[in-house]
C-alpha cells in the first residue's frame, strides 16, 4: 500500500486563479503546500504577503504560503508526493516533464486543466504518474497573490482508465479542505462531458469575441453550440466512452441531425436559459488571445477532431472552429460574431438542420 500523502510534500505549479485558491485553502487548513509560479512578480508577492482569497468579491483572510518563481529555486533535496498542474493546457506537458525529477518514488502529477491533456502528459511521464482532476468552480487572478473564487462547486479526481486507487482516495481527503471532492470511478467519462461544454463555450467565445450570454442570444450562436456539442458526444460514443454528469445530464442539450421541431425548440430554449445563467461569462481562450498567448485549442476541439478522424466520425463544426481559431492565432483573421454563422454553416452541410428555429 502506498504511504500516506505527506502534508509538506504537496507542490502546486501555477498560482493563477485555480492554483492560488488551492494553495491558500490547503495552507489555511494547516498543510504546507509549496507553490512554483513561473512568474517572479507573483512569487514575490506571495512570499511577502501570502495569498488573499475572496469568493464572489467577499474577501477572506490572507494566508502565508511558501512560493518560488522557478523549480530550481527550491532546495535540491525537496521531493513531492503530488505535483498539481494548475497552468494552461499548453504548458502542462512541459511542466510534467520538468517536475518528474522532483517526485518521490510513488509521486504523481494531478492534471487540473480544461480540455484533455492527460493523454499527452501520460505519454511524457507514464500513466502510472498521472492522475486527472476536474475543478467544478472557476477562479480569477485579481492581482499577484490575490484570487477570487466564483462560488460553490466540487472537484472530481480519478485514475484515467481504472477505478480510484488508494492515492486518489487519500488525495480526495486532502482536497476536501479546498472544496467538496469526490474520487470518480470513471474520470475519462467526466472529462469528455466537461470537454463538450468547454468546446462550445470557450472556443466559440474566442472565435466570436462575445460573452456566453450574447452568443446564445443569436440563432447562429445556438446552432454552432448544438453542432459542436453533438459532434463531441458522437465522438465519445464511437470511442466507447460512458459520459459522467459534471453539470447536468450530458445529453440534455444533445440535438440529433434532422431533429423534430419540438426537440429543436426544447434544445434552443435550454440554451437560452444557459445563456442567461452565464450571460457575463468570458471565454478563457478569448482572454489568451487578447494577451497574445497561445490558446488551448489542441486540447479542446483539436483533441476531439483528432479522435473523430481516427474513428471516422464527421466533425465539420469542430473542424471549422479549429481552422478559424488557428487563423486568428496567426493574425490572419479577427474574432467576430460572423464566425458563429460559419461554424453553423459547416455543420449544416452535413444535414445539421432543415427545420426553422423556434
Amino acid at each position: 500500500m502506498a504511504p500516506e500523502l505527506h502534508s509538506s510534500r504537496i507542490l502546486i505549479l501555477g498560482a493563477g486563479g485555480i492554483g492560488g485558491v488551492i494553495a491558500a485553502r490547503l495552507a489555511a487548513a494547516g498543510l504546507r503546500p509549496v507553490v512554483v509560479t513561473h512568474n517572479p512578480d507573483i512569487a514575490s508577492a506571495i512570499q511577502r504577503r501570502g495569498i488573499l482569497v475572496s469568493e464572489r468579491g467577499r474577501a477572506q483572510r490572507r494566508v502565508p504560503v511558501r512560493a518560488a518563481a522557478r523549480l530550481d529555486e527550491l532546495p535540491a533535496w525537496m521531493r513531492f508526493d503530488v505535483a498539481m498542474l494548475c497552468m494552461k493546457a499548453t504548458s502542462a506537458v512541459g511542466a510534467a516533464r520538468e517536475v518528474l525529477g522532483r517526485l518521490t518514488h510513488r509521486g504523481f502529477v494531478l492534471c487540473c486543466q480544461n480540455g484533455i491533456v492527460e493523454d499527452a502528459v501520460a505519454g511524457e511521464i507514464g500513466q502510472a504518474r498521472c492522475v486527472s482532476a476536474i475543478v467544478g468552480w472557476a477562479a480569477t487572478l485579481l492581482a499577484p497573490g490575490e484570487v477570487d473564487k466564483s462560488g460553490p462547486g466540487k472537484i472530481l479526481i480519478g485514475e484515467l482508465d481504472r477505478p480510484p486507487s488508494d492515492r486518489v482516495v487519500r488525495l480526495a481527503r486532502i482536497l476536501s479542505h479546498v472544496s467538496p471532492t469526490e474520487a470518480c470511478p470513471k474520470i475519462r467519462g467526466a472529462l469528455w462531458a466537461k470537454l463538450a461544454l468547454n468546446c462550445m463555450s470557450s472556443t466559440l467565445g474566442a472565435l466570436s469575441g462575445l460573452s456566453v450570454g450574447r452568443m446564445l442570444d443569436s440563432r447562429a450562436g445556438r446552432e454552432a453550440f448544438l453542432a459542436i456539442y453533438r459532434e463531441v458526444l458522437d465522438t465519445a460514443e464511437a470511442a466507447g466512452i460512458e459520459l459522467v454528469p459534471v453539470s447536468g445530464p450530458p445529453r440534455s442539450i444533445y440535438l440529433e441531425r434532422g431533429a423534430a421541431p419540438l426537440a429543436r425548440a426544447r434544445a434552443h430554449g435550454l440554451l437560452r436559459l444557459l445563456g442567461f445563467r452565464y450571460r457575463r461569462l468570458k471565454s478563457s481562450m478569448l482572454q489568451s488571445l487578447e494577451r497574445g498567448r497561445p490558446t488551448e485549442i489542441d486540447y479542446l476541439n483539436g483533441y476531439v477532431l483528432a479522435r473523430a478522424d481516427e474513428l471516422g466520425v464527421p466533425a465539420p463544426a469542430n473542424r471549422s472552429a479549429v481552422d478559424m481559431l488557428r487563423e486568428i492565432e496567426r493574425g490572419e483573421r479577427r474574432s467576430g460574431p460572423e464566425t458563429l454563422a460559419a461554424v453553423a454553416a459547416a455543420a449544416a452541410k452535413y444535414g445539421a438542420s432543415r427545420f426553422p428555429v423556434m
